[in-house]
């Protein structure tokens, strides 16, 4: 569906590194595991779809949604919601979706998205209604719909939606989200926002990008608290190939382009596909660079510079060196950015690592001890991370191809 997903396979397995480093120390914590009952009846199995990247966001209320598959359940997959006293169920496959019909799936993405009013934020695909698909909200026990196929899409003449996905959430409830749009004969994709209520298109497949040439692809986009919107796009046309936009108030602003030079030296290659941002006008992502000091980064970018957080060959926590990350780094509301991480030489060969203005720490890594007395065997096949308020960080694990290690989802936090 969204052209710019293709940037995923390219830079999963690019590498990097990370700068000096704290000795802070993180406990970790069960979210959810495979086996363990899943509110109205059968057990969880599984996190992701087709080795998917899995991604349970958190709020500050140590609230973490995510999606699971089910055994011998009434559904064989849902939407979940964790808190400290408990899972609740937000949707699972049969139940009634809003304007008619049930839900039977949730996706090609099965990433939500959650505010820390607790509301979480869903794709899923309906049958036997009068959509096959839509942009959900679960709050307080009642599900909303954002946008659904079939229906019009501002700002598109004559602009129907087709395909739905990739929700992102601010705390004052505007919704981002990815769309393909029917126009005739032909299909556009577009990124939207719900803002009060209203839907508006934010770019959308041919409208002119800032730089020059057309938009003709977008990656999941984020959202901030003031409702400006960051993604990756893939430009066509005689400027750069594809950039980091973000827009405000309307106004569409390229961040970072491809060609554009690096604190690192060299120039900008390509862009992760999703990016992270917060509220201070942050975002944070990972670039393929040319001709600099390293092949690739992780960055963010400031109202008025680009800062490197990682890069290839920098030192990580406790010896070795980076060797390969996840396809997207995480960062909160302090400007804290996690990423997973292989290493050489070093005492993990995979981990979790939380980057803060105190220095680099390790959240999680292979081999360290899990609630339960199981150990963290490996990370899934593409590692990514959420990081939430007060550094803590949640993750998937996986066990090995012989069986040995959990799987599950798990939070790890600074020890206090």
């Amino acid at each position: 569906m969204i052209a710019a997903r293709s940037l995923l396979a390219t830079v999963c397995a690019v590498l990097i590194g990370v700068p000096p480093l704290s000795a802070q120390a993180f406990t970790i914590r069960s979210v959810v595991e495979a086996g363990q009952p899943a509110p109205g009846g059968g057990n969880f199995e599984h996190f992701s779809i087709e080795s998917l990247p899995i991604m349970a966001p958190l709020n500050g209320k140590r609230q973490v949604a995510f999606f699971a598959t089910i055994l011998r359940g009434p559904g064989s997959e849902g939407i979940f919601l964790a808190s400290p006293s408990g899972i609740a169920r937000v949707a699972v496959e049969g139940d009634r979706a809003p304007g008619g019909g049930t839900i039977s799936g949730f996706g090609r993405h099965p990433i939500p998205a959650i505010n820390d009013a607790g509301t979480v934020a869903f794709a899923a695909a309906i049958t036997s209604g009068k959509t096959v698909e839509g942009i959900f909200t679960a709050s307080r026990g009642r599900l909303q719909a954002v946008a659904v196929a079939g229906g019009a899409a501002p700002g598109i003449l004559s602009g129907t939606f087709a395909n739905l996905d990739a929700p992102a959430l601010n705390d004052r409830g505007d919704l981002a989200f990815l769309a393909t749009v029917r126009r005739g004969r032909e299909t556009v994709e577009a990124v939207y926002v719900r803002a009060r209520g209203k839907l508006a298109k934010i770019a959308a497949q041919g409208d002119p990008a800032p730089a020059g040439g057309l938009f003709a692809g977008f990656g999941p986009p984020a959202i901030d608290a003031t409702g400006a919107v960051a993604f990756v796009a893939v430009v066509e046309g005689r400027a750069v190939p594809g950039g980091i936009f973000r827009v405000r108030d309307g106004q569409t602003k390229m961040l970072v382009g491809a060609g554009d030079d690096t604190p690192l030296g060299g120039i900008y290659l390509k862009f992760s596909e999703r990016v992270a941002v917060n509220d201070a006008g942050l975002v944070a992502f990972h670039a393929v660079l040319k001709n600099a000091s390293a092949p690739a980064a992780i960055l963010v970018a400031e109202p008025s510079r680009v800062r490197k957080i990682a890069a290839i060959g920098d030192p990580a926590p406790g010896g070795g060196s980076l060797s390969h990350f996840g396809p997207w780094p995480a960062m909160n509301a302090q400007g804290t950015v996690a990423f997973a991480a292989s290493v050489d030489a070093g005492p993990s060969p995979v981990a979790v690592f939380v980057t803060s203005a105190a220095g680099t720490a390790t959240a999680a890594a292979i081999g360290d001890s899990l609630p339960g007395g199981k150990t963290l065997a490996t990370l899934t096949l593409y590692p990514v991370v959420a990081v939430g308020p007060g550094d803590a960080v949640t993750f998937a694990a996986a066990p090995t191809p012989t069986g040995e290690g959990a799987e599950g989802i798990y939070l790890a936090a600074p020890s206090r």
